[in-house]
């Protein structure tokens, strides 16, 4: 029956089942083997086992060995896939997601005074930044972003536009970082750094603020700082977009050694983008430090006494020179700007508003103003027709307030050139202290039978004095001037390019074409007082690095020497004493020291006030600094420029009759 019912195949599977079964009843308890039993002695045949655990088994069996040859299969193909197709790739950017890169800051170099006074500092601020690829990574949404920053910083969204936001929320038309703000309160940084994880692409960094003295009275010539515009990038590939660069001044001029060098730092961060490490890489190497020639305390006092006597309506600057060697003392343009709030970043509408300043704060008119020097050249003509041998000193000129030229095109018509007053008779001392303009004119053109001495003349020695051509201080922006002759003359007005006599008598004042800088008629000045040196006007008298090391050290450069002989030079100079004693500048006796100086009144435009010049020099025996101060439109030099100047020089000679005094 056994034979009948089951299949051969069946039945060694049974067997080999039952004895399996016995091999296993020997290694457990004696109660299960007991149940099992009982189970079968109901079922001899095997009922239970035949139709549950049979199918089952063999189902179970079938299936496991399949289950397990699949994924044996599937990880092999996988991990060879990960492995060796795209092992490389998933390892960079496992590492890219675990790592990142961090710039560190350099902080600039220290601008110091001749004293060792700090003009410029460095105090430690906190950015923000807006990297577009940490915030594609994580999948942000920009206009989500720029309302979140609204929130958490008090911030109209609209304000982020202005730095780069696209309204649209395109971040296709982002670049790859946006500095935010790079002076970030320590207030707001505390709010903000608990958002970061959930702010993709913000990044909060360490930089330097620069802080100046005093952010007016030396904007020009310190100038400021600012971030590396596109331009400044292309034509300097080592500029990184996030650095802080010298924008004007020494601050732009001296930018290479100032910059310095920044680091490196490598961070780790975690699953959410939280810094959790750093492996510094490369240390940050600090800007080299100038001290400068400038006289702090000097400098402070030019500036707030031309913004007093300037009532805010003029535009003025001032020039205060070293005659021995050409150092800078003071140099100050007027009107100024802020060049803290510069380096820390303006709206575009408040840059549009300096802008737009008839004034033109940004202009540093010391050293790029070109001006009519009027009767300040007069000097110059004095030296130039004595070292000619066309007159004595003595000889005395008639002067009835005006000169009469024939005109030989139309007889009985003649053109009259005006002084100011009549002045009389009149020789070069008297001619200087009083400016008579028709002594110059004569002297300077000729007329009868006095001879002058000619056009050609008198540009060969403006030109050795140093105007009509840079002097090469060290800020950037310098202008050369003009002294006009008659190749000038052609070009500059083709209606009437003929040169006249009526044309060199005004270039003999100051006028007709003539243009020279406040910084010129300084070092002319200067030249004038040290008997005949024309140095190079210049700013930077050390260089130092970071451990306070001289790296560098400023000599003296003379741009011409034996401009005139001492003799003629003695004489012009007891001509602008005189001016101080009995001519148009008599307010400089107040000085504790003996002042030479001229005064001079230069017509620019028809209907328009003149601009108002004195250039000086003290002591008069022993000159150790000239001062120029030019308000531009304020009328005579006498009433304006002369106020001015005194402070300057009661300044500068009270400190170091102090200092004197202290040794």
């Amino acid at each position: 029956m056994y034979a009948r019912k089951y299949s051969w195949w069946s039945r060694f599977f049974l067997q080999s089942r039952r004895r399996r079964r016995r091999v296993l009843a020997r290694g457990v308890e004696p109660d299960e083997i007991f149940m099992d039993a009982a189970v079968v002695s109901r079922d001899p045949i095997g009922a239970i086992e035949g139709k549950i655990e049979r199918p089952l088994a063999r189902f179970s069996s079938f299936a496991f060995l399949a289950c397990v040859g699949f994924g044996i299969v599937y990880l092999g193909v996988r991990g060879f896939a990960l492995q060796v197709a795209s092992g490389a790739d998933l390892f960079s950017k496992s590492q890219e997601n675990r790592f990142a890169s961090r710039t560190l800051y350099a902080p600039r170099g220290i601008l110091r005074d001749r004293n060792g006074e700090a003009l410029v500092e460095n105090v430690p601020v906190y950015g923000l930044l807006f990297d577009r690829t940490s915030f594609l990574e994580g999948k942000g949404d920009l206009n989500v972003l720029k309302t979140r920053l609204s929130e958490i910083l008090g911030e109209p969204a609209g304000a982020l536009t202005d730095l780069g936001f696209p309204e649209d929320g395109d971040v296709r038309k982002l670049p790859n970082r946006i500095f935010i703000t790079r002076d970030m309160p320590l207030e707001r940084m505390v709010v903000l750094a608990p958002h970061l994880d959930t702010l993709h692409g913000i990044e909060i960094f360490e930089s330097f603020r620069r802080t100046y003295r005093d952010p007016r009275a030396f904007s020009h010539v310190l100038g400021y700082v600012g971030k590396v515009s596109p331009e400044e990038a292309a034509a300097n590939t080592s500029l990184k977009t996030e650095e802080t660069v010298g924008k004007g001044g020494i601050e732009l001029f001296y930018d290479d050694a100032l910059r310095g060098a920044g680091g490196e730092k490598i961070i780790e961060t975690d699953s959410r983008g939280i810094e959790t490490n750093y492996r510094l890489t490369r240390e940050p190497a600090s800007g080299d430090s100038l001290v400068l020639t400038l006289d702090g305390a000097l400098q402070e006092t030019a500036y707030r006494t031309i913004d007093r006597y300037s009532m805010h309506g003029h535009g003025a600057s001032a020039v205060v020179l070293d005659v021995k060697n050409g150092a800078v003392r003071a140099l100050v343009s007027y009107p100024s700007f802020e060049n803290g709030r510069l380096g820390q970043g303006l709206s575009a509408d408040q840059f549009q508003t300096l802008l737009r300043d008839p004034l033109t704060p940004f202009f540093n008119r010391a050293i790029a103003g070109e001006f009519p020097s009027g009767s300040t050249i007069k000097p110059l003509i004095a030296t130039a027709a004595l070292e000619e041998h066309i007159i004595d000193p003595a000889k005395k000129i008639y002067d009835p307030g005006y000169i009469d030229i024939p005109n030989p095109y139309r007889p009985g018509e003649s053109t009259r050139f005006p002084d100011w007053r009549p002045q009389g008779w009149v020789d070069m001392y008297d001619a200087i202290a009083y400016s008579a303009n028709v002594y110059f004119y004569i002297i300077g053109g000729g007329y009868q039978d006095q001879k002058g001495l000619g056009i050609s003349t008198i540009v060969r020695h403006a030109r050795a004095f140093g105007l009509g051509e840079r002097l090469g201080i060290d800020l950037p922006g310098e202008k050369a001037g003009l002294v006009p002759d008659p190749e000038w003359k052609k070009t500059a007005e083709p209606e009437d390019p003929i040169w006249r006599i009526g044309d060199t008598y005004h270039v003999s004042i100051g006028q007709g074409g003539v243009k020279t800088t406040p910084l010129q008629m300084a070092a002319l000045t200067a030249a004038i007082a040290n008997g005949g040196t024309l140095w190079k006007p210049y700013l930077m008298e050390g260089r130092y690095d970071s451990e306070g090391k001289l790296l560098e050290s400023r000599s003296p450069e003379a741009i011409r020497t034996d401009l005139a002989d001492q003799k003629s030079l003695k004489i012009v100079r007891q001509g602008m004493r005189e001016t101080v004693l009995r001519g148009t500048a008599r307010l400089l006796q107040n000085v504790p020291v003996a002042v030479a100086a001229k005064t001079g009144t230069a017509q620019h435009a028809p209907g328009k006030p003149p601009h108002a010049w004195v250039v000086a020099f003290a002591p008069a025996e022993n000159p150790e600094i000239a001062v120029v101060v030019m308000v531009e439109q304020a009328g005579e030099g006498a009433t304006v420029a002369v106020p001015i100047t005194d402070e300057i020089l009661r300044s500068y000679f009270s400190k170091n009759q102090e200092a004197s005094i202290k040794n």
